[in-house]
């Protein structure tokens, strides 16, 4: 039960395209959540993942622009907590059944063109209760979570934070890589959190995935009660059945190579009918 859970964050600048590498990279990284940004969904979207469950928001005017996702390990106990769709801010969350207390996971999409106040982003942190872990592209630059310089917006967030008595945590390193060569990488994607501790989560960078946003990963030492799979229950089940057949067989092998030694053991001490060959006959005397 005890043990750490994995979580990845990218920007993905839509998703859909990227199915197949995507599901590779939560296999090599043993994700147990992904939280993507910039979607592109819309309300006509279907995306599926062999072993995951999708929750998803949308740009309030349904075009294929911005938008956030949450995409859950199935075997993880959980049920969804709000959506925003709003032109400032898109997000999902979760609460994530864990002990001694439930966590709160979310997923953020900031566009750039808006400038929310601290009381937005303050608000938006108290809606995700007392423990929670939310990140995203934030799209918010300030050099206390590792960006090269300091903007309106990352100064609201970071105001916004303090007050909330919140806590960040970033790779330290840049995440969005322009495809201008004239614009400079920087630090846009990061973690916001309330009641996990600093020395229970580590944040690396992952130069991974195809996009201009490379992810990084999260790993948070929570206890965490699964959920065993229909379809190994049934695995499981029917391996009882299997001992007492492999057992019956097994005896049953046996029962016959011990019935072929014993015929062997007494053909070969009866006296042969036949007389080998090149052996003279001599007739008996009367």
């Amino acid at each position: 039960m005890a043990g750490a859970l994995r979580l990845a964050l990218w920007n993905a600048n839509g998703v859909s395209s990227h199915r197949l590498e995507l599901q590779t990279f939560l296999d090599l990284h043993k994700i147990d959540v992904a939280l993507i940004s910039e979607t592109h969904f819309t309300s006509s979207t279907v995306f599926r993942l062999p072993r995951y469950t999708v929750f998803q928001t949308i740009h309030p005017d349904d075009t294929a622009h911005g938008g956030a996702a949450v995409i859950i390990r199935n075997s993880l106990r959980h049920h969804e907590h709000l959506r925003i769709q709003t032109n400032e801010l898109q997000a999902i969350a979760f609460q994530l059944e864990a002990l001694p207390w439930p966590l709160t996971v979310s997923t953020v999409y900031c566009p750039p063109r808006h400038a929310p106040p601290s009381v937005t982003y303050a608000t938006f942190f108290q809606s995700l209760g007392p423990r929670f872990l939310v990140g995203g592209d934030w799209n918010a630059k300030h050099t206390t979570w590792g960006a090269r310089l300091i903007t309106p917006k990352g100064r609201h967030l970071l105001s916004a934070i303090h007050e909330c008595h919140r806590t960040y945590y970033s790779a330290g390193e840049p995440t969005y890589w322009p495809t201008d060569h004239h614009r400079i990488p920087d630090l846009l994607d990061f973690f916001v959190a309330r009641g996990v501790a600093a020395n229970s989560i580590r944040v690396e960078s992952v130069f991974e995935l195809s996009s201009d946003h490379s992810p990084i990963i999260a790993t948070v030492v929570i206890n965490l009660p699964r959920v065993v799979p229909p379809h190994l229950t049934r695995i499981i089940l029917t391996g009882i059945h299997l001992v007492p057949m492999y057992l019956l067989t097994s005896t049953f092998n046996l029962r016959i190579k011990q019935c072929s030694e014993w015929t062997k053991r007494r053909t070969t001490s009866l006296p042969s009918s036949k007389t080998p060959l090149g052996t003279p006959h001599t007739p008996s005397r009367a």
